[in-house]
């Protein structure tokens, strides 16, 4: 793995994992190179643990192929090919558009969830628009509008249903403090396990953009 070491103007050591080969290391200009050697034996098993992780996560990632299926709940439903007759011919640039249109048309699978969770938990909010962020997966605002991603669609049951419940429950309250999530765990004991699941799948707000 290559180390970059660099001697800057601070008090502390820094590690960071900037891809699986390389890791970066900031130290204070004046601190010896054993001691700087010191720290980054001490987080060898640490690196080494989070470096696997990575690894997992983008072996996960490559099992989706954006370009060539449509997905829905975590599976593949439809070849993208068929989404037109001469798909195929298109330019990249015409094929991201008509993915992105067959995802969009999948968004009142969406719509309709967060009515049927509003009505069932008694939680009211304005409207439900769809978003096309790279970084959210959901939000609402302070007249209680709730937009999604609609790349939404492409995650398993359980994580869109938590997601939705969450952007209710900031209807209540705009933050995350201790009364939000105890309001989160009323209708979704589990949230915490799906919070971990969706971060295996932010590579979808990226990869799968703007597929238009």
């Amino acid at each position: 793995m290559k180390i970059k070491i660099v001697k800057e103007k601070r008090k502390t050591l820094l590690l960071k994992i900037v891809s699986t080969n390389e890791i970066l290391v900031k130290a204070p200009q004046k601190l010896g190179d054993d001691k700087i050697q010191n720290f980054i034996s001490s987080k060898e098993k640490w690196v080494k643990n989070k470096v696997k992780k990575m690894e997992e996560l983008k072996e996960f990632a490559n099992n989706f192929d954006f370009s060539k299926y449509i997905y829905k709940f975590g599976k593949p439903i439809l070849k993208t090919e068929n989404l037109s007759i001469d798909f195929n011919k298109f330019t990249s640039t015409k094929k991201n558009k008509i993915i992105k249109q067959q995802y969009l048309s999948m968004f009142d699978l969406l719509k309709e969830k967060t009515q049927e969770f509003g009505k069932k938990f008694g939680i009211t909010f304005k409207d439900v628009r769809s978003c096309t962020s790279t970084c959210k997966w959901g939000s609402c605002t302070s007249n209680a509008e709730i937009r999604l991603n609609y790349k939404l669609i492409i995650l398993p049951e359980e994580i869109i249903d938590y997601v939705i419940i969450h952007e209710l429950c900031h209807t209540k309250h705009m933050n995350h403090k201790p009364q939000f999530w105890k309001e989160v765990e009323k209708y979704c004991p589990n949230h915490k396990l799906l919070q971990q699941k969706i971060k295996a799948y932010s590579f979808v707000l990226k990869k799968c953009s703007d597929s238009g």
